[in-house]
């Protein structure tokens, strides 16, 4: 059986939002704490958290970015566009 290219997730995880990824890897790692897992499995376990962890810290690099993106151009506001753009988004 081939194995998995490390480099590219799986389209699964690729979907998966944070909030299911976190549980995923909470549960991941209750497997392993747990014990009793064969080794092989144990290691295919510890595979998928790493993946899941991966995953995680992806989407928080995305809302942080989103997060800093929106501070700098609020910033670069003035007082009456900040007023006019929020009257739209409620607006819309």
């Amino acid at each position: 059986m081939p194995r998995p290219n490390k480099n590219q997730p799986s389209p699964d995880l690729e979907a998966m939002n944070f909030e299911d990824a976190f549980r995923r890897l909470g549960e991941t790692a209750e497997a392993l704490e747990a014990g009793g897992l064969p080794l092989a499995q144990a290691t295919a376990v510890y595979v998928q958290g790493m993946a899941l962890v991966q995953r995680c810290n992806q989407l928080l690099n995305e809302t942080e970015l989103t997060i800093t993106e929106l501070k700098e151009s609020y910033a670069t506001l003035t007082v009456q566009e900040a007023l006019e753009w929020d009257d739209e988004e409620i607006d819309t």
